[in-house]
């Protein structure tokens, strides 16, 4: 799959572009939503995800309601003519070589898993729709804020991240980043460096960690997907006290949310 064609690349790494003369952008990727509504020209957006304005995927909800929102169907791409579509690197591949064949530029990002990934991205998209020099004065404020993020001086907490079906992260997950950003530990890391993997009831009471670390509340649906957080001896081992939480909607995407996570999770650990 190509990310952009060569001649076109060509034309966008020439002069700075007018106002009139910037691509229109499709955004088919959460991620980059927040990005483009960042350091894109207002008028060179065609749409976001339709999920930007759900506040349990995005922190940036309310800010994408000022902007056009697209399903991504393919009658609706072919209405609203973008030059870029912005895509996943799990998007549907059909749907892509579908989109490539009406003649659509397709620019492909991963959801960066960790910040340094996601500055990297920030760049390439900015290059690609022609604000490069909007999307470094993007970047150093995203580095600015999270500069104020100071790791915490003390020991370092041992924190152990629990998600609902006693799932936990190790490397290579966002929030292992967030966590090791904020001066912690990850008591989810495990030896054979599995992103995602289970922790049985026993070895998250032997883990005796300082915190477990949530994104979900019991309150959410799907109550038994969540007994292993609410169980009796869970709740003896890690009271209120011992439980930090990072909303999921900061976890979907590393880059834009980034800073906040890292925030939040320090303020927490700060007042305990």
């Amino acid at each position: 799959m190509r990310l952009l064609a060569p001649l076109f690349i060509l034309s966008l790494l020439a002069l700075p572009l007018r106002a009139e003369e910037l691509p229109r952008v499709l955004s088919l990727n959460l991620c980059a939503d927040a990005y483009l509504m960042g350091f894109a020209e207002k008028n060179q957006i065609a749409a976001l995800t339709h999920l930007s304005r759900n506040a349990a995927f995005s922190p940036h909800a309310e800010a994408a309601r000022a902007y056009p929102v697209s399903d991504g169907q393919i009658e609706a791409i072919i209405d609203l003519q973008p030059e870029i579509i912005i895509v996943s690197s799990w998007s549907d591949p059909m749907r892509n070589r579908l989109i490539e064949r009406l003649g659509f530029t397709l620019l492909v990002l991963d959801a960066a898993q960790d910040y340094d990934s996601a500055r990297a991205e920030i760049i390439t998209l900015g290059k690609a729709i022609g604000r490069e020099a909007a999307a470094r004065a993007y970047l150093a404020k995203l580095d600015a804020e999270m500069a104020t993020a100071q790791p915490i001086a003390q020991t370092p907490p041992r924190i152990l991240p629990v998600q609902r079906r006693n799932l936990t992260v190790g490397r290579g997950h966002i929030l292992d980043d967030i966590i090791t950003r904020a001066g912690a530990i990850n008591l989810g890391r495990s030896d054979d460096g599995t992103t995602m993997h289970r922790v049985s009831l026993e070895s998250a009471l032997a883990a005796n960690a300082d915190f477990i670390l949530l994104n979900e509340t019991a309150a959410q649906p799907d109550s038994r997907g969540m007994e292993f957080i609410t169980h009796p001896a869970m709740a003896a081992a890690y009271p209120p006290p011992r439980r930090l939480f990072i909303d999921n909607n900061l976890l979907v995407c590393a880059g834009a949310s980034t800073p906040r996570a890292v925030a939040a999770l320090l303020a927490q650990l700060s007042s305990n």
